[in-house]
C-alpha cells in the first residue's frame, strides 16, 4: 500500500491534566457557560494542554514521531507551568475558542518548538501557526452577545500543572465528541 492510500489518523501532541485540575476547569467551563449561552464546554475527559497538532498522519509517521518524541522526553525535565487569564482564537471581536493562558510560556514554547523541528525533520506536514501551546476549555457555537460577562474571569488563576511528560494522541471526531487515544508517552527522564 502506497503512503497515500494509508488510514491516516488526526493526532495531536499533548500534555495530559491530572483529574482534580481537570474536575476545577471543568467547573470553572460551566460558569463561563451559564454567563455566555453561545459558549460550549469541552468535554472534561478531553482537556489536555495541546503543544503540536499534526493533522491526519500515516500509522507508520506517528511510530516514528513517537520514537522522536521519546528521544526529547530522556533530554528534558519536569517543570511547573501556572495556568491563569482567559484568551480567545482567532481573536476576541469573532471568538471560535475559549483558552487558558499559560505562564510561564517559555519551557511550553522551547518544547513545541524542540518538537516542530523533530516533527519537520521526519517530513510531517503541519500547520505551524496551531502550533502555539494552548488549552481550550470551550468552543463558541455562534457568535457570543454578551462577551464582556467573562471579564471578571480574564485574569482568573486555575493552579499550577506538574508537566513530565507528552502524550501523542490519535483523535477521532464522533457526533458524540472528539475520541482521544494515547498512542506514545514520553516521560521526562533528564
Amino acid at each position: 500500500m502506497t503512503e497515500p492510500e494509508q488510514k491516516r489518523l488526526r493526532s495531536f501532541i499533548a500534555i495530559p491534566l491530572p483529574e482534580p485540575l481537570r474536575q476545577e476547569l471543568a467547573v470553572l467551563s460551566q460558569q463561563l457557560s451559564s454567563r455566555v449561552p453561545e459558549l460550549k464546554p469541552a468535554n472534561v475527559e478531553n482537556l489536555h494542554l495541546t503543544l503540536n497538532f499534526l493533522g491526519d498522519q500515516t500509522a507508520q509517521l506517528l511510530a516514528k514521531i513517537g520514537q522522536s518524541m521519546l528521544s526529547i522526553g530522556r533530554s528534558k525535565r519536569i517543570f511547573n507551568v501556572t495556568l491563569k487569564g482567559l484568551g480567545f482564537f482567532p481573536h476576541r471581536r469573532r471568538p471560535r475558542v475559549l483558552w487558558i493562558g499559560l505562564e510561564p510560556q517559555r519551557e511550553l514554547i522551547q518544547l513545541s518548538r524542540q518538537l516542530a523541528k523533530e516533527l519537520e525533520l521526519l517530513g510531517v506536514q503541519f500547520d505551524v501557526r496551531v502550533s502555539r501551546p494552548h488549552l481550550t476549555i470551550g468552543r463558541f457555537k455562534q457568535q457570543p452577545k454578551q462577551l464582556k460577562l467573562l471579564s471578571p474571569f480574564l485574569s482568573h488563576s486555575c493552579g499550577t500543572l506538574n508537566v513530565d511528560r507528552i502524550i501523542l494522541f490519535s483523535s477521532e471526531l464522533t457526533p458524540r465528541g472528539a475520541i482521544h487515544t494515547p498512542l506514545t508517552t514520553a516521560y521526562f527522564t533528564g
